[in-house]
C-alpha cells in the first residue's frame, strides 16, 4: 500500500470514528459538537448530558478522555488532552468551564518560548483526574497539574492547578 493509499485509509478510519461518536453524541448534546484529532481515544458513558456546545480534543501521545456515569454540563465545555484525563462519576459542569491537561510549549524550554504558540509543541506537566460527584462553577478552568478529590465543589470563576482536597471548596487563583 502507497503511503496516499495509508493516509487515505486513516483519514476514513478517523472520519468514521467522528461520525459515529457525533451519531451516539447528538442525543445528549443540545448544541453544537466539536471532535478534534483521535476521537477513538474517547471513552464516554451514554448517560453523559450537555446542554449547550462541547468540544472534546485528544491530539497527542497517550491521551484519552474517560467521561463516566452521570456526568452532565450545563453549557459550552470543554475538554482536552494528550495524556490520560478522568472525570468521576456523578460530575456536574456549570456553564463555560474548560479543562485542559497541556499547554502550548514548555516554559522552561527557552526555544519553545522563541516560537508563536501554535508552533510550539504540545506540552503536559502531568495529568488531570476530577473525582465524583464533584462541581465545577461557571466561568471555572482546570489546568494541569490537577487532582480534585470526591465531593469538592469549584466555585464560579476559579481556576484549578494542583490538589483540591475531598469533601472541601475551592475558590479563587491556582496556587503556584
Amino acid at each position: 500500500m502507497t503511503a496516499l493509499a495509508t493516509r487515505m485509509a486513516r483519514r476514513l478510519r478517523d472520519d468514521w470514528h467522528r461520525f459515529q461518536i457525533q451519531l451516539f453524541l447528538r442525543p445528549r448534546v443540545s448544541g453544537r459538537i466539536k471532535l478534534r484529532g483521535d476521537v477513538s481515544r474517547l471513552s464516554i458513558d451514554p448517560s453523559f448530558r450537555c446542554d449547550g456546545d462541547l468540544w472534546l480534543g485528544v491530539y497527542a501521545g497517550d491521551g484519552c478522555i474517560v467521561i463516566e456515569a452521570g456526568v452532565s454540563a450545563s453549557g459550552p465545555l470543554t475538554i482536552t488532552a494528550i495524556r490520560p484525563l478522568r472525570i468521576g462519576a456523578g460530575t456536574l459542569f456549570g456553564p463555560n468551564v474548560f479543562v485542559t491537561d497541556h499547554y502550548h510549549g514548555d516554559r522552561r524550554n527557552v526555544a519553545h518560548m522563541a516560537q508563536g504558540p501554535s508552533f510550539r509543541p504540545l506540552h503536559s506537566p502531568d495529568t488531570v483526574e476530577i473525582g465524583t460527584n464533584v462541581l465545577l462553577g461557571v466561568n471555572s478552568v482546570v489546568l494541569a497539574p490537577a487532582r480534585i478529590g470526591d465531593n469538592a465543589i469549584i466555585a464560579a470563576n476559579a481556576v484549578v492547578k494542583g490538589e483540591v482536597t475531598p469533601n472541601s471548596v475551592h475558590a479563587g487563583l491556582a496556587r503556584r
